[in-house]
């Protein structure tokens, strides 16, 4: 069983305590049986000894601490187990590049890490109860040997007509739960579709219809496969009880008939497979379970290799991070990047630039959009490898061994943003520095900061805006990077924002690059570079006016 290398692989946890202390669980389990049939046969003759109730009560406060330990074990070997995997998978998820996120990074991708765990957390009951179960057969097919030879081979007989059956059930029903997972995860895929493109939706039908249509086909055919395998999960289920009352015909109607010795264990008999009922219903229950269990241990693992393969050869070595405080200048040196999609086709290319940037300088990236200013904002901040060409840092290559140092240069801010409610990395920043800002940039009335957290972020766009900027200056990077920061405000402030704020970002020594479409204040940058369809086709110094 998977859970069980599970929580051997990921912790500490000696399976072999968990597994012997089930083992005992359902041999103390089949003893009271063997208690219950011997005080039985006393009571008959008025013979009880006072020793057997003293058996029976061993036996059964061992049934109640063997059970007990294994199920708190196993528990706690499964969380261990999980909040290491859970962990790792999201310090991978740290540790990939911007690009496979965007191609890969849906919540849908990540859905094992909830979904999943859940299954596998409550898996443990089954597992011990499905060791126990299977013990007590065991012991009872022997108690049932020493009994009644005929009676244990009749018993023999049809478990091993029934026991293949199951066997192919299980492995049908494992492969059609497998594929019923893969459209699910693809049905999760086709709804963040419906959420990321609503505006779309909202305003095409067809569209709208027909992309309801792929999800209505994904749930269709996963509901189909579940039904399927969860129908042949109950039929087994029921075929296990039924086996038993065939069993039962046999040992009780028929082979007394046959054997007329066997009239003096009967009761024994049959008190001995109505025990063995329970245990196969007990197995038969938690087999389906730890099916789904094998399903979900193998999305989370799939998902780490996913994960491992993304992140290749660009690893982190476990260099010590020490951020470079100042530079003279950076030099893109005829960089190129591709983007593609799954199939490896090229949806934009962003062709070779060089470009150069001196420090404490206020560069402005311009052009329509698509034209290619946020991609190389990406390639400014390491955030994206570029295909071709190499980054320089006063003559020195970026490369896999100081790309995060060099990282450390920049704060940033991009069009698409996140905007976090505290300023982690900044936990001991004094709460007057964050509010000076935030009654500079004229949200003191929208939002304090105190406690470490913002008491509001639930603001209007050009708002969050205003406090993701704050955000980045309190960062006190040497390279503020702004992408559309001053779109979605008003006039007032997007003048105080070129006139005031961004001069007094340069003379603190900040190098300021920004994508914006303002041409009115054009002339408030140093150096001005113009993009068109992924190409630099012009550079222009000492601004006052230009047509873009």
């Amino acid at each position: 069983m998977k859970i069980i290398h599970f929580i051997t692989h990921e912790t500490d946890t000696p399976k072999e305590r968990i597994l012997f202390m089930s083992v005992l669980s359902g041999l103390s389990s089949g003893l009271l049986l063997a208690i219950i049939n011997r005080s039985a046969d006393q009571l008959v003759n008025s013979e009880l000894e006072s020793r057997l109730f003293i058996m029976y009560l061993l036996s059964f406060f061992l049934y109640i601490y063997t059970q007990r330990y294994a199920q708190h074990s196993a528990i706690e070997g499964v969380e261990a187990a999980l909040q290491k995997v859970r962990l790792r998978i999201v310090n991978k998820v740290r540790q990939t590049e911007l690009h496979f996120i965007e191609k890969h990074g849906s919540i849908a991708a990540y859905a094992p890490l909830t979904q999943g765990t859940n299954m596998i957390s409550q898996a443990v009951m089954y597992l011990v109860l499905a060791v126990e179960a299977t013990i007590v057969i065991l012991f009872s097919s022997l108690y049932l040997l020493w009994l009644s030879p005929p009676a244990f081979i009749v018993t023999i007989v049809i478990l091993g007509i029934a026991i293949p059956y199951f066997i192919s059930d299980y492995h049908k029903t494992d492969k059609e739960l497998n594929i019923a997972s893969q459209r699910e995860s693809s049905f999760f895929d086709h709804f963040n579709a419906v959420l990321s493109g609503f505006k779309e939706l909202k305003i095409n039908k067809k569209e709208s219809d027909a992309l309801y249509s792929k999800l209505e086909n994904l749930s269709t055919e996963a509901q189909g496969l579940k039904i399927n395998s969860n129908q042949r999960l109950m039929d087994d289920v029921l075929l296990s009880t039924v086996t038993f009352y065939f069993l039962l015909l046999l040992t009780i109607f028929i082979l007394p008939q046959l054997i007329p010795t066997q009239n003096e264990t009967i009761y024994k008999i049959t008190a001995t497979i109505l025990f063995m009922t329970g245990s196969i219903s007990m197995l038969a229950s938690a087999i389906p379970n730890l099916s789904k269990t094998n399903i979900a241990i193998k999305s989370l693992y799939k998902l780490e290799a996913d994960l491992d393969s993304a992140i290749g050869d660009n690893k982190s070595k476990d260099i010590p991070l020490k951020p470079i405080e100042s530079f003279q200048e950076i030099h893109l040196s005829n960089i190129g990047f591709d983007y593609d999609d799954k199939d490896k086709n090229v949806l934009f290319s962003l062709e070779t630039c060089d470009l150069k940037i001196k420090s404490g300088e206020i560069l402005f990236l311009v052009g329509g959009n698509g034209s290619g200013k946020s991609t190389l904002l990406k390639l400014i901040t390491s955030l994206y490898f570029p295909d071709q060409g190499n980054i320089y840092i006063d003559g020195v290559l970026i490369d896999q061994n100081n790309y995060e140092n060099y990282r450390e240069l920049f704060s940033v801010v991009f069009s698409q943003f996140h905007l976090f409610d505290r300023l982690y990395g900044l936990e001991n920043i004094n709460d007057d520095v964050v509010n000076y800002w935030l009654e500079k940039l004229e949200l003191a009335n929208k939002t304090h900061y105190e406690n470490g957290c913002f008491s509001n972020t639930n603001l209007s766009t050009g708002q969050r805006k205003r406090l993701a900027f704050i955000v980045a200056v309190l960062k006190n990077r040497p390279i503020c990077i702004f992408d559309e920061v001053a779109a979605d405000q008003d006039p007032q402030f997007r003048h105080r924002f070129y006139k005031e704020i961004l001069p007094e970002l340069q003379k603190e020594g900040r190098t300021i690059i920004m994508a914006t479409h303002d041409e009115k204040y054009f002339d408030c940058c140093d150096r001005l570079i113009l993009l068109e369809d992924g190409k630099i086709i012009n550079q222009k110094t000492n601004i006052r006016e230009v047509e873009v």
